[in-house]
């Protein structure tokens, strides 16, 4: 981590096709812990599901029988 810290970063603007994942999987060797973390990160799949709908379903699922936490914290 100290030694990806030190450097310049890049320049996003003059990298605009930059594909992220590749660039950590061709660094693998001089930083094989953050490549992991980036490669683990970069592969979750994004979900299109609304924040709305998200929410909208918490009352289905956290209730008085199903919850640790106090109504009033949640």
């Amino acid at each position: 981590m100290d030694l990806y810290l030190i450097e310049t970063p890049l320049e996003l603007k003059y990298f605009p096709k930059l594909d992220v994942l590749s660039y950590w999987k061709d660094r693998q060797e001089r930083y094989p812990n953050l490549c992991r973390l980036a490669c683990e990160v970069l592969s979750i799949p994004i979900t299109i599901i609304a924040s709305e709908s998200t929410f909208s379903i918490g009352g289905k699922v956290l209730s008085k029988y199903r919850s640790n936490f106090l109504l009033d914290n949640v």
